[in-house]
């Protein structure tokens, strides 16, 4: 609102965009591309809505220009980046011989998929490696439901069983076989797999990702805002999977190493320190449900923002759940996986 009073002076990152338009379409500079790598699906078409509705707000003409003369490519950045620590600071100081206070620590591994939906000549940037594609929402499917579900198993199943860091579970050879399975059996059946992409490979590139030592990946970073990530990284997996009467068996056990995790205590009896916006909310679920998993596991798939109004409701889903977060809690995390692989789907 403050924007749309004052369009001239504009202070948010929509206002400075629509701002900048409105300059170009003033001084007749011609039409313009603006690439959003923001970590979202279908970043462009939301960047571009978000605009459109602004600029329709302030210039219904503007708008109308904007459509014809913009393009917002959605695109798909894939880049492990732990976040950035004192330790990461001092190492960095110490090469560079000057401070830094905001170094980037990230892997080796690096995708940067680009719709090709330009308004204008489009930079050579596949010289560095990008990749131009007529559509970036296999990509997306692909990171999300693949790296970004198998990063959130790792992190509360891998918290549970003691692990501080994600390389720490992947030498575990019995949380490995689990992803491997996930991946496999469950996630790889739901995928529109892009042209010339080997899946068995990336699948395998993932697991050896995770397992870089020099990549100190905390698992309670990965496992922060997990009732915002479980609808994209799991959730639509297991949705598609229950429609084609698919196994859900392996998801159903992430989903429940996230409710024993947001539970609030750990193993051995120590207080976690969830951080979630329904952490109040899921703080009190808890409360309520000391030592009864299954009523947890009854309250938490009730929580239609996570949940939805249709899984709660699909015995298959909700009994694989509820039995998995009794065998977390009855036998701790690192048993349950080694039981989870050797049980066929």
């Amino acid at each position: 609102m403050r924007d749309l009073a004052t369009p001239e002076a504009p202070i948010s990152v929509v206002g400075l965009l629509t701002r900048a338009l409105a300059l170009r379409r003033a001084k007749g500079a011609g039409p313009l591309t603006i690439v959003c790598c923001d970590n979202l699906p279908h970043n462009g078409k939301v960047l571009q809505g978000i605009v459109q509705a602004f600029a329709t707000a302030y210039d219904p003409s503007l708008a109308r220009w904007i459509d014809g003369n913009a393009a917002f490519p959605s695109t798909m950045v894939d880049r492990i980046v732990p976040a950035t620590t004192a330790a990461d600071i001092a190492d960095n100081d110490a090469a560079l011989g000057l401070h830094d206070a905001a170094p980037v620590v990230f892997e080796p591994f690096a995708q940067w998929v680009i719709e090709r939906t330009f308004a204008t000549p489009r930079p050579q940037w596949e010289v560095g490696g990008a990749q131009f594609v007529d559509d970036v929402a296999p990509f997306e499917a692909m990171k999300l439901r693949l790296l970004n579900a198998s990063h959130s198993a790792f992190a509360y199943l891998g918290f549970l069983a003691g692990h501080e860091y994600i390389y720490q579970v992947a030498a575990q050879p019995d949380f490995v076989a689990f992803m491997r399975r996930l991946m496999q059996d469950e996630v790889t059946p739901t995928l529109v797999v892009p042209p010339d992409t080997d899946l068995a490979a990336y699948r395998e590139a993932l697991i050896t990702r995770f397992g870089n030592p020099a990549l100190p990946h905390r698992t309670q970073q990965i496992a922060m805002d997990g009732s915002q990530k479980l609808p994209q990284r799991l959730l639509a997996t297991t949705r598609e999977n229950l429609a084609a009467g698919r196994s859900v068996r392996l998801a159903s056990l992430a989903i429940a190493g996230w409710m024993r995790y947001v539970a609030g205590v750990d193993e051995k009896g120590n207080a976690i320190a969830v951080s979630d916006p329904f952490a109040k909310q899921l703080g009190e679920i808890a409360a309520a449900h000391r030592g009864d998993p299954a009523g947890l596991a009854r309250s938490l798939l009730a929580l239609r923002a996570v949940f939805g109004d249709d899984l709660p409701h699909d015995a298959r889903f909700t009994s694989a759940v509820a039995g998995w977060l009794q065998s977390l809690y009855a036998d701790g995390a690192a048993r349950t996986v080694a039981r989870a692989i050797l049980t066929p789907g």
